[in-house]
C-alpha cells in the first residue's frame, strides 16, 4: 500500500487552484510551476485549511478535488490582489510523495534542529508523566 501523509511528514503535492469564476490561480500540472512541498499538520499551517483536512487522509498517488468555501480556503480576508475576500476556491491535489525527516537516515534530509526539539519535548513529556504518576501514588 502507498504511504499516507501523516502529521509531521513533508508532502510533495501537485495542485491546481481556481476561483469560482474559473480563474486559475496556480497550476503545477501545466506550465512551469513546480509541485509544492508542505509539512502536514504544521502549526501554523503551511497550506489552506482544506488541505490540512485532506492531506492526512490521502495516500501517495491519490488525486482529490476540494471545493472549499472561504473558511477552508483563504478566509474572509482572501489574499489580495490574487484572491478576493471571502472567495471559494477549488483545489485539485495529487499527493506525489511523502518524506518523514524524523526517521530519515539520510543526513541531507534530516532537520537536526527539529529532531532535537522533538527529542527534548518527548523527554519533557516523559518526565512530566513520571511526576504525575508519583503524585498519584502518594495520595
Amino acid at each position: 500500500t502507498a504511504a499516507r501523509a501523516s502529521a509531521g511528514v513533508y508532502a510533495t503535492v501537485r495542485f491546481r487552484a481556481a476561483l469560482a469564476d474559473g480563474t486559475v490561480l496556480h497550476d503545477s500540472w501545466e506550465g512551469e510551476a513546480p509541485p509544492l512541498q508542505v509539512r502536514v499538520g504544521a502549526e501554523p499551517s503551511d497550506a489552506a485549511l482544506g488541505w490540512d483536512l485532506a492531506l492526512p487522509r490521502m495516500r501517495v498517488g491519490q488525486q482529490v478535488r476540494l471545493e472549499c468555501g472561504p473558511s477552508y480556503a483563504y478566509g474572509d480576508a482572501g489574499a489580495p490582489p490574487l484572491i478576493p475576500p471571502s472567495s471559494p476556491v477549488t483545489f485539485e491535489l495529487e499527493l506525489l510523495s511523502v518524506r518523514d525527516l524524523m526517521s530519515s537516515h539520510n543526513p541531507d534530509e534530516v532537520d537536526f534542529v527539529e529532531r532535537y526539539r522533538e527529542l527534548v519535548a518527548t523527554k519533557e513529556r516523559a518526565k512530566a508523566g513520571r511526576a504525575t504518576e508519583g503524585r498519584a501514588t502518594e495520595g
